[in-house]
């Protein structure tokens, strides 16, 4: 038996900052109403003047699955804000990942348009409406207004009924993805520990030395400023100091401060907008926000964040932490419990976005184990394409890099110098998705080094020479899925199928799990025949056509196949014993009591492959803290 559910909430707390979890744990939080329905039956309404709904409790106690759209937001209300019988977390279930397992969108009504359902563009416009009059401060307070809350119970009826229509249109997931989604939500439930002291001392030193670095400014600008934020003014200001800045991006004012002949007035400036706009430092305050009761961070991760089914990050987004760029992080943390800027080793700003990974911690009577894959794209790239030299370079505990370089100059692994292997590993990461002359000139900016267009065409041509099984692939990879697109019928390459089911491009990787391209066809372009397809564009974040060709599918690929290695190891680490709070990209992380288990079976039930990746050489390497570092 299947229930759809929806909540309607109030509350003073900004969920979009602090997250599902700490929403509902907020004080000012509250329920409004709930609709649910039974199968396909009519949707039903409660409200909290209402009897407890144990109509509703019994079919649970009886094992039916709850189905909601972003289901942790429904999970957290439940638990945290009307305490009612717990329902087991394998018994719910969300219908926007399985729209996100099908690279459909997550926005309820995006998803229901594109998957051809009717949309009403003013029924929406007017639940925003009823959402900020009802659900959040008006105006500085609660505002309660009888005829809106019948048209909010309405819009939550019809929730119930839209979410129930989408899911009878998507696949339910597959194989043991069903699994994967149960124990992605067992981790973000468990949350991730925080040093909330530490935190609060970051916050209290930000806040200190920003006080300082404005009022430098007002004493640079002879107090025509009193802080950078303004684009438009500080942009005029340096035009006044006799030198014109065309942007005032991150990119923009590196080069200024870069430059010889920017006045030294000018980079004290910038120096002072790159300080005090740190992204990084932001965290703290995402950091605060997201904290539970119970000082740990929830529902941090996003299942099938990507359309290749990869996690993204919520909240303080722990796939985007800074890596330190200082070498005693425990010494700074000791530090901010002064609070104060003067104390702190080097620029405060900086170093404190050094500590940010030492804000997650160990609980009570614990330890951090952590844990990574070694480049595991690189590996899973040159596994599907066959390509057993490179393999055989991993099996060996060789560097990947220097290979790429031996090859491209046609010298020996063993005589590989230091400036070619930058060129190999550049090339690895810039041209293994069919990346041209420009990729490789992007990637290689990125590493603080120019290269000439001549220069970048000749090291793409020697590195394709290099790896010809990749680019076989790539062509491969491109032809069958054109094939799919045109002809009825299965389609192999890269060790998966491609085949068109009711529309949509399906690629059935090696572990079973289909990959989704919405609505592929070829249609004309300016070079002939292109394939296309529907998807979230990553710029606009408007769904639209995307259009494909060979590097772009099997980056796809290799990415999919790179998750699914993840995935497994996080169940087979969760059925050891190892609780894991986190993963980021290709690392996982466990907070595990003392004294169970160890760092060498950890990694070890990393590297243990499932029957589908015979043959892929994989390594991981980790390490057991107090506080997660890099």
């Amino acid at each position: 038996m299947n229930i759809s559910l929806d909540f309607e909430t109030y509350s003073e707390c900004d969920i979009f900052k602090a997250g599902a979890y700490a929403y509902a744990d907020h004080e000012t939080t509250k329920v409004l109403c709930m609709a649910y329905a039974i199968d396909e039956g009519q949707p039903r309404l409660w409200t909290p003047e209402m009897p407890p709904p144990t109509d509703l409790f019994n079919l649970i106690t009886g094992g039916a699955t709850l189905w909601a759209w972003n289901s942790f937001f429904e999970m957290s209300i439940w638990s945290q804000v009307l305490g009612w019988p717990e329902v087991p977390i394998s018994q719910w279930r969300d219908t926007a990942a399985l729209a996100a397992a099908q690279a459909y969108p997550r926005a309820l009504g995006k998803c229901g348009e594109a998957l051809g359902l009717t949309g009403d563009a003013a029924k929406s416009k007017r639940g925003k409406l009823l959402i900020q009059r009802l659900c959040k401060p008006y105006r500085g307070e609660r505002r309660k207004d009888p005829e809106l809350f019948k048209e909010l119970c309405d819009y939550c009826l019809q929730d119930v009924v839209a979410e129930r229509e989408i899911r009878n249109k998507l696949r339910p997931l597959r194989g043991i993805e069903e699994q994967v989604w149960i124990v992605d939500q067992l981790i973000n439930w468990r949350g991730v520990r925080l040093d909330r002291d530490s935190i609060f001392n970051a916050l209290d030193i930000i806040d200190k030395h920003s006080l300082v670095l404005n009022a430098q400014v007002k004493n640079i600008t002879n107090n025509q400023m009193d802080s950078t934020g303004s684009r438009a003014k500080s942009m005029t200001w340096i035009e006044q100091q006799g030198y014109t800045i065309k942007s005032y991006d991150k990119a923009a004012i590196a080069n200024a401060m870069a430059d010889e002949s920017c006045p030294e007035n000018v980079k004290k400036f910038l120096e002072i907008r790159q300080a005090l706009s740190r992204s990084s430092t932001k965290k703290y305050e995402s950091m605060k926000t997201l904290l539970g009761r119970d000082g740990r961070a929830h529902g941090v991760l996003m299942y099938h964040g990507a359309a290749t089914g990869r996690w993204s990050g919520r909240g303080f987004q722990p796939q985007n932490l800074p890596r330190p760029t200082i070498d005693d992080v425990d010494a700074v943390i000791e530090q901010m419990t002064l609070r104060e800027p003067s104390e702190i080793d080097g620029e405060p700003m900086e170093s404190l976005a050094s500590c940010l990974r030492g804000m997650l911690i160990a609980s009570e009577g614990h330890r951090l184990i952590v844990s990574d894959y070694s480049s595991i794209e690189a590996r899973v790239l040159s596994w599907l394409a066959d390509h057993e030299d490179a393999l055989d370079i991993f099996r060996d505990n060789k560097d990947i890099y220097k290979f790429t370089a031996a090859e491209m100059y046609g010298i020996a692994y063993s005589d590989v110098d230091y400036d070619q292997r930058f060129v190999g590993k550049v090339a690895t990461l810039a041209l293994g998705y069919q990346g041209g002359v420009r990729a490789f000139q992007k990637m290689s900016e990125a590493y603080g080094t120019e290269v000439s267009e001549e220069q970048a065409l000749r090291i793409r041509n020697d590195w394709r020479d290099a790896n010809d099984p990749i680019v076989k692939l790539w062509l491969g990879v491109e032809k069958q899925a054109r094939n799919a697109v045109s002809y009825a019928g299965e389609y192999h390459c890269a060790k998966g199928v491609f085949r068109m089911v009711k529309g949509d491009l399906l690629f059935k990787l090696p572990s079973g799990r289909l990959l989704s391209f919405p609505e592929a066809k070829l249609q004309k372009g300016d070079r002939g025949m292109d394939l296309v397809y529907s998807g979230m564009n990553n710029h606009t974040h408007k769904w639209g056509q995307i259009k494909a060709y060979g590097g772009s599918l099997v980056q796809s690929i290799t990415q999919a196949v790179a998750r699914d290695i993840l995935a497994e190891a996080i169940l087979r680490l969760e059925a050891k014993g190892y609780p894991i709070v986190l993963h980021v990209h290709d690392e996982i992380v466990a907070d595990v009591a003392d004294p169970v288990g160890t760092l060498s079976e950890f990694e070890a039930e990393m590297c243990r492959l499932p029957r589908w990746a015979k043959g892929l050489p994989v390594t991981a390497e980790g390490y057991e803290s107090q506080r997660y570092r890099k």
